[in-house]
């Protein structure tokens, strides 16, 4: 059909504000979340490391960070 077009037209949500600043927070929480799960994981992999170099070569492959999980022994 000439003139029409396949491609979905933009829609406005408005959402109140309210309801953003609640999503933003959930967010925020879920982030903290992974960041506290992703520490105590990299803790986990350095106890069942035979070494250093077995650490950080677990860590890389599980995309983990060193510095986090340092960082959780410290907040226990």
């Amino acid at each position: 059909m000439p003139g029409t077009s396949s491609r979905p037209t933009p829609v406005d949500h408005e959402l109140p504000e309210a309801e953003l600043a609640e999503f933003a927070e959930i967010r925020s929480a879920e982030r903290a979340e992974v960041a506290r799960r992703s520490a105590v994981a990299a803790r986990i992999v350095a106890g069942h490391s035979t070494d250093a170099a077995d650490c950080r070569n677990l860590l890389a492959m599980l995309g983990l960070d060193a510095e986090a999980g340092k960082l959780a022994g410290l907040q226990t």
